[in-house]
């Protein structure tokens, strides 16, 4: 008895009483507001009716907030509504819609779908992120609330090795326990962890990690991983292993699961780095360096076959030399081997030694993952075989594609059948789905437009960096990319030109809110003011949540004196500002000015006086409300108010010279001697001009 007494109490003492204490301190730093919660989303609350919005902060639990890593916009409904189709897309920047964000897999599956279910409310909410990879998707899933999406759509694994602690990544050690991994993140959301950390950094005089800012693939290229690495047996665990947590996290939350086979670019993607053998002796290193130099030679004549013959003696040599495959693949596609072609496009993508391509084992454990699933429950989809239909007889390349992994118009259609299909079929099994066209699906989204000449000029920028020089292929995408940017240009045209083709779209009521919002900013160029108030009244109607939109609207009803108007419009603004302090100020201070205007003075000096008092690091915008209301009280010859904001505003001035907070501001003695002339504050403004 008193050896059981003694074990209980031991357990007591060692796991009961410290679990205790760390969940009263978790609980107590919650309440003093230390820390952030790191789920998916925030539920908010816009005139009494609960919403979800993302939450900006969830991927600061695995990069460091200085990258900007995060989630789309999206605030969606919480309550579940019959008339709904709600469909959640998880993934990758492929998913996400990179470089064309606005003409995503996610948009051109919303149009599908509300042709094929007319009299249901579709929403498609993409939950995909730049640069994540399984560890972070299963975290999505995760925190996704319950009952929230009638289907859940799964196109991920191009980052597993690149991605939050892959062998090839700049940002975590590479672990190779995925217990360990879940571990460690559970940890870090914990409010202790993110106290210690903070603690930690501001004693630290710089933090190499935090100052981290986002330079794209460049940031990857000095950490190569060869196919034979030891690692990458845990890397494929890992996937596996996150994907059937994720499958399964889905599905208990209510959701059928469409899983994707991922589609990369197979035949213009040379690979970007060649780990070849090191083992060769010097005479049959120069055996093979001529090799490939007599390839490459035959191959630039045209002369496939001898190309064909050396690149299969250059492999015989090195048999892991990624290149080499990608090259011999390249002849014999051009002597009409595509099948043989294919094989060696697959193998330069296994062999590439900077693995941001998804190769052909996770797409094998993809389909592997999706067979131990009912079909009701997981819909699988073989999306890559749905690029090679699509680009048959050849490999997939830049007629889907852009560049390696991301989705040109016509790959990003070519994946909204296919899973608008899957989903039809979940939905509706008796009624074969009758898909929108492809060009229709263009039209009804607005493809092409300005934003994508601006997206593929940004493509072209960002093939001058690393890794992209050093494919073998370089110059061909670079004239790619050239003669991509000349059609869509010319196929654009001019804004007049993109109002005439919008049109009928928009008659026919099948535009969405986003082609709305395009049409506006087209009539605020055009300068057609009763057009953009007619485009963003249809707008609100389809989508009541962008918050640029509510700025256009009352920026439109302040030109024209319609301040009252302004008002509602801009405490509605609030509800989209996640939190950013400086679009918070924004609203607060054109707030204060159209209460200024329509003479409520009193809310007016309410709204204004507090972005100083509670956001004094926003000084810019502080000096501006103290303009509005100095100016106010000028204009209305009340100098005894006048006297008092100098004082405030003083006051205020001097705390940021004494804090060193005003070395952010160097206009700071210029600004502050103008509102004192303003105020007729003469010596004032002498004073904080000597002081410069």
């Amino acid at each position: 008895m008193s050896n059981t007494r003694n074990t209980l109490f031991t357990i007591i003492t060692v796991v009961v009483i410290p679990l205790l204490f760390f969940v009263l301190v978790e609980f107590a730093l919650g309440l003093m507001g230390v820390g952030t919660h790191y789920q998916y989303f925030n539920q908010i609350d816009i005139d009494g009716e609960a919403f979800y919005q993302e939450n900006p902060d969830f991927a600061d639990q695995f990069y460091p907030p200085s990258l900007n890593v995060g989630p789309l916009q999206n605030t969606f409904a919480a309550e579940r509504s019959d008339d709904r189709l709600r469909v959640f897309v998880l993934g990758g920047s492929a998913a996400m819609g990179f470089p064309h964000k606005n003409h995503g897999v996610d948009r051109l599956l919303a149009a599908q779908l509300r042709s094929l279910f007319p009299n249901r409310d579709v929403e498609v909410v993409n939950t995909a992120m730049t640069s994540v990879n399984s560890h972070v998707v299963y975290q999505v899933a995760q925190t996704l609330p319950f009952e929230s999406a009638d289907v859940a759509v799964i196109l991920m694994g191009n980052n597993e090795v690149v991605g939050p602690y892959g062998p090839g990544t700049f940002n975590q050690n590479f672990l190779s326990s995925l217990s360990a991994i879940r571990a460690l993140q559970a940890l870090k959301r914990t409010r202790l962890w993110q106290l210690l950390d903070s603690s930690l950094a501001e004693v630290q005089s710089s933090d190499a990690k935090a100052d981290l800012e986002w330079q794209g693939m460049q940031m990857f290229v000095d950490n190569g991983v060869a196919e034979d690495d030891p690692r990458m047996s845990a890397v494929y665990e890992h996937f596996e292993g996150n994907l059937r947590d994720i499958v399964d996290t889905l599905h208990a939350k209510g959701m059928h699961v469409v899983l994707s086979t991922v589609p990369v670019n197979l035949r213009q993607s040379a690979p970007f780095l060649s780990i070849g053998r090191d083992d060769l002796s010097a005479s049959d290193e120069a055996k093979l360096a001529a090799l490939r130099e007599r390839a490459e030679a035959q191959a630039l004549n045209g002369r496939w076959r001898e190309a064909q013959d050396l690149w299969q003696q250059a492999i015989a040599l090195d048999a892991d030399h990624a290149d080499s495959h990608f090259q011999l693949a390249t002849s014999l596609e051009n002597l009409g081997e595509f099948a043989l072609a294919r094989s060696h496009y697959e193998r330069a993508l296994d062999l590439d030694g900077l693995r941001f391509r998804a190769d052909t084992r996770i797409n094998a454990i993809i389909e592997r993952v999706a067979r131990g699933y009912d079909s009701s429950n997981v819909s699988f989809v073989n999306s890559s075989k749905g690029f090679d239909r699509a680009s048959a007889p050849y490999a997939p390349g830049w007629d889907l594609l852009v560049e390696h992994v991301h989705y040109d118009f016509s790959g990003n259609a070519v994946l909204a059948r296919i899973f608008a299909r899957a989903i039809a079929r979940h939905l509706s099994p008796t009624t074969p789905p009758k898909l929108l066209k492809t060009e229709e699906v263009a039209a009804r989204i607005g493809f092409p437009n300005h934003e994508t000449i601006e997206n593929l000029k940004n493509l072209q920028g960002m093939a001058k960096q690393p890794p992209f020089p050093g494919q073998s292929n370089y110059q061909d995408y670079l004239a790619f990319l050239a003669t991509e940017l000349s059609s869509v240009t010319g196929e654009v045209g001019e804004p007049k030109d993109v109002v005439r083709r919008r049109q009928q779209v928009l008659v026919n009521g099948e535009g969405d809110w986003k082609l709305h919002f395009e049409m506006t900013a087209l009539a605020r160029h055009l300068k057609n003011k009763q057009a953009q108030y007619y485009h963003l009244e249809q707008l609100f109607k389809l989508y009541p949540h962008n918050r640029e939109s509510y700025i256009n609207l009352a920026t439109l009803l302040s030109q024209d004196g319609r301040w009252a108007e302004v008002i509602p419009l801009l405490e509605r603004s609030l509800s989209y500002t996640r939190g950013r302090e400086e679009l918070v100020v924004e609203a607060v201070g054109w707030l204060g000015t159209a209460h200024l205007k329509t003479g409520n003075s009193a809310k007016a000096t309410e709204l204004l006086l507090s972005i100083p008092e509670d956001y004094p690091d926003q000084i810019g915008m502080s000096l501006r409300a103290y303009g509005n209301l100095i100016k106010h009280s000028v204009d209305s010859r009340d100098a005894q108010t006048t006297e008092q904001y100098l004082t405030s505003l003083e006051n205020y001035a001097n705390t940021l010279v004494a804090s060193g907070a005003s070395e952010s501001y160097p206009r700071l003695n210029q600004r502050m001697a103008q509102l004192m002339n303003m105020a007729g504050d003469k010596a004032g403004a002498a004073r904080w001009r000597a002081a410069r």
